[in-house]
């Protein structure tokens, strides 16, 4: 996140630090208010920011401050607070169940960026620039990867497209018929409200925080290009991989717009 979107979520509206009016005394017929605030963070991306606001202050507002320093359309915002989408911009946040170490997960990306990678898009041609570097050997000769896709797509893959990206759509929780390096089948879910990735097996379910994966890369598999080999690049400098075989070739950019953020396709 820029400095800006930093210093965002981290400074209060100037309302909040805005001496108090006194009240008005009860005998003019005017009414107290309440400055009564609330504390609660706000997770964007892998960053995560504390913020203050008065306690009777809206839904709407917050998404006003938030436009403001990071330039995402109030429209286009998305905030969940327990997995649940805070809908109501004339709610305020007392209403919408925001407490005092509550957390907020801001969904949404500038149009600036958006549009800066669509054009990056549509300058790379069919899908080439979605993909990692060539290789001295394509990865699909390589032993380790040769066996794996030696299995063929495995029942209940989602259909494959290849030359063209689609966008993830939200509804889109889960992407199943997967293989993982040794060849078993798991099955992809995204866990947006925990911010975490979990890659499920018959065996077990390994539960990746979207903050450990640093970058993804992604190989069309010869001769099936609506599949591709994608690697998740894991902890401190990415010195692990967690290998994925027989993933949606047009799902690619949208699963690192989903992970990573927009900026990764840049």
């Amino acid at each position: 996140m820029s400095g800006d979107a930093q210093s965002l979520l981290a400074v209060e509206e100037a309302a909040t630090t805005a001496p108090n009016k006194p009240s008005e005394d009860s005998t003019s017929g005017g009414a107290s208010t309440s400055s009564e605030e609330v504390a609660f963070k706000i997770q964007f991306g892998k960053n995560s920011s504390d913020v203050k606001r008065p306690f009777d202050s809206t839904v709407g507002d917050l998404k006003g401050e938030i436009e403001k320093q990071l330039g995402i359309p109030s429209k286009l915002q998305k905030l969940m607070c327990k997995g649940a989408a805070l809908k109501d911009d004339a709610a305020t946040l007392r209403q919408a169940g925001i407490k005092d170490g509550s957390k907020l997960l801001l969904i949404g990306s500038n149009p600036t960026a958006v549009d800066a990678a669509k054009a990056a898009a549509a300058g790379a041609g069919a899908g080439g620039e979605w993909d990692a570097p060539k290789t001295e050997e394509p990865i699909h000769k390589q032993t380790q990867h040769a066996k794996v896709l030696a299995k063929g797509v495995p029942d209940g893959a989602l259909p494959g497209l290849a030359g063209r990206q689609v966008p993830l759509d939200d509804k889109l929780t889960a992407i199943p018929g997967l293989l993982d390096s040794q060849g078993s089948k798991v099955r992809m879910t995204f866990k947006t409200e925990l911010q975490q990735l979990w890659l499920g097996s018959e065996a077990t379910t390994q539960k990746v925080p979207y903050g450990t994966i640093g970058k993804i890369e992604s190989w069309p598999i010869e001769g099936n290009e609506g599949y591709s080999v994608v690697a998740l690049h894991l902890g401190a400098g990415g010195t692990s991989k967690y290998w994925l075989y027989y993933f949606p070739s047009q799902y690619v950019a949208g699963l690192k717009i989903r992970i990573l953020g927009v900026e990764s396709l840049l």
